[in-house]
C-alpha cells in the first residue's frame, strides 16, 4: 500500500523562506523538499515572488529633473498658509505612494502570472516523464499527428516535415492538454534522447512566461509566438538545441 505525501503546510513554508525555522526544523523541511516536487514548486514560487515584490517598490525612482522641478514649486510658491503647504506635502506624499504602489502591484501580477504559468508547463512536462505515461498519438509522422487535433481545438498549426527537424530531433506523439485554461496541442520530441514537451496555444493576453528563456529545477522553458499562435518549449537539453527546433517550429507556421 502506497502511502500518500503529506504536503507542507503553508504557514512553515513561509517560516523556511524567511529563515526563522530553528536548524533542526529548517534540515527536515529541506529533505523533504528534496523528494516533494510540489512542495519545491511552492517554494520557489513563493520564494521569487517576495523578491519580486520587494523589488518592485524600490523600481520606481522618480528622474533628477521632476525631483528638482518639484522642489522648485513648493519652495518658490509665495506662502499663503502653512496649513496649504500642508496639505500640498501631503498630496505629493500620497501622489509618491500610490506610484509607488501601483507599480509594486503590477510588477507582482506580472510575476505571479509568469512564475504560475511556468510551475504549470514544468508540472506537465514532468508528468510526460513518468513511466506511465502515454501519449494518446504515438506517431512520428506529421501527417498522422496533425490531422488528429481537427475537431479538437479552436485553432490550427503546421509541422515540419522529418528532414526539417535539427540534427537528431524527433517528433514520438502529441497529447490534448491545456494552458490557462485553453485547449493547447502538446507535442513530443526528443533531441539527442532528451526528452522535450512542446506546448502550441492561442496567444495568451498577459506576459510571455519565458522571453527571455528561463530555467525551472534545471529545465528550460523557452517560447516564441507567431501572428496568432504561442509556441513554448520546455526540456532539460541544451538551450541552443531547444531554440532550433523552436526556430524550426515557428517558420513553418503559415500567416492567415
Amino acid at each position: 500500500m502506497t502511502q500518500a505525501i503529506e504536503h507542507l503546510n503553508p504557514d512553515v513554508l513561509s517560516a523556511f523562506i524567511d529563515g526563522e525555522l530553528p536548524a533542526v526544523e529548517q534540515v527536515t523541511i529541506q529533505q523533504h523538499l528534496s523528494g516533494c516536487h510540489t512542495c519545491g514548486l511552492r517554494v520557489l514560487s513563493a520564494t521569487r515572488l517576495k523578491t519580486a515584490t520587494a523589488h518592485a517598490g524600490r523600481c520606481f525612482v522618480p528622474p533628477p529633473e521632476v525631483l528638482a522641478r518639484l522642489t522648485a514649486q513648493l519652495h518658490g510658491e509665495p506662502r499663503r498658509t502653512e496649513r496649504i503647504y500642508s496639505m500640498r506635502r501631503t498630496a505629493w506624499a500620497s501622489l509618491a505612494a500610490a506610484m509607488v504602489l501601483a507599480v509594486s502591484v503590477i510588477g507582482w501580477r506580472q510575476l505571479h502570472e509568469t512564475t504560475n504559468l511556468a510551475a504549470e508547463l514544468l508540472d506537465q512536462h514532468l508528468a510526460t516523464l513518468s513511466s506511465g505515461a502515454t501519449p494518446q498519438v504515438i506517431s512520428t509522422d506529421r501527417h498522422t499527428v496533425k490531422p488528429w487535433f481537427q475537431g479538437r481545438l479552436p485553432f490550427s498549426f503546421n509541422l515540419p516535415d522529418l528532414q526539417a527537424l535539427p540534427s537528431e530531433t524527433a517528433l514520438k506523439g502529441a497529447d490534448l492538454t491545456y494552458l490557462k485554461g485553453q485547449p493547447a496541442a502538446l507535442l513530443l520530441f526528443t533531441i539527442h534522447k532528451h526528452e522535450v514537451s512542446v506546448f502550441v496555444t492561442q496567444r495568451f493576453g498577459g506576459p510571455d512566461p519565458a522571453a527571455p528563456p528561463i530555467t525551472r529545477s534545471g529545465f528550460t522553458i523557452h517560447s516564441a509566438t507567431t501572428h496568432d499562435l504561442q509556441i513554448i518549449a520546455v526540456s532539460d537539453v541544451n538551450p541552443a538545441d531547444l531554440d532550433a527546433l523552436i526556430a524550426t517550429l515557428v517558420q513553418v507556421q503559415a500567416p492567415s
